[in-house]
This record gives C-alpha cells, structure tokens and sequence, in this order.
C-alpha cells in the first residue's frame, strides 16, 4: 500500500483495464476490415464530418456516394467496441431506401426508412437539405 490506503496493484488495473479494452477493439477493427481512422472517399455527394444519431452526438461521418448512404464514427470513437455496442456504423445501398423525411418537431432532422423491415435511422445533419436531396437523386 501506498501512503493513501490504496493498494499498489490498483493504479496497474485502472490503467491496465481499458488499454487492454482498446488494443482489442483495434485488433477486432482491423480483423474484420473496418477501419479505425476512417476516410471519406473522393466521389461523394454529400459529407458531413459532425452528424448526430441516438447514443452519438456530433461524432458521426455521414456521406453518399452514388450507391450508399455510409454512417461511421470517427477516431476515438471507433475504440472500446462503441460502434458495435450502439449501433454506429451503417452501410445502407441507395436501393433499399424506402422514404427520406424531414420532421418538424423532433431532434433529429432527418428519418431515413429502409429495408424490407422498414428500419428507421434517424439523423441530425448540419445540411439537412442537402442529405435529402443527395439521397434522393
């Protein structure tokens, strides 16, 4: 024990536990291909570095190409199995797109529908017009 009552082996698993948390997650990321420090690609029609969604606020890369609507978190957010715990990331084809709304009174600004099961993804976006428009070419 230290001179506060607190014993040695503590500090090393205060420290010790959530390193080993993020190592794994970046061993689990790069096993299953995803990426860690992800990068828009060149060829989209709209990206917003800040989007919002439930249990993610301001920590979502949101971008369309031609053929999906990508939702991932960016660096650290990608660590400690986030976007697997809650759902993050999203790789929706163009194709299933059912329905684009924008609500009036909700905190999101932009509800998604797609899927055959009609799953609902709920956004917020600083250019919300500019999503729906994308999304809708």
């Amino acid at each position: 024990m230290d001179g506060t009552g607190t014993p040695d082996w503590f500090f090393w698993i205060s420290w010790g536990c959530p390193t080993l948390g993020a190592l794994l997650s970046i061993l689990y990321r790069r096993r299953a291909g995803k990426p860690i420090f992800p990068k828009v690609p060149a060829d989209v029609r709209y990206v917003d570095r800040r989007g919002s969604a439930p249990f993610a606020s301001n920590c979502l890369l949101v971008w369309v190409t031609a053929d999906t609507l990508e939702i991932v978190p960016y660096f650290p957010f990608t660590l400690m199995f986030l976007p697997e715990v809650y759902g993050l990331e999203r790789s929706i084809p163009i194709s299933t797109i059912r329905d684009v709304k924008r609500p009036r009174f909700s905190l999101s600004n932009v509800i998604v529908t797609y899927g055959d099961e009609d799953r609902r993804l709920r956004l917020t976006v600083r250019r919300p017009n500019d999503l729906v428009a994308a999304l809708q070419r």
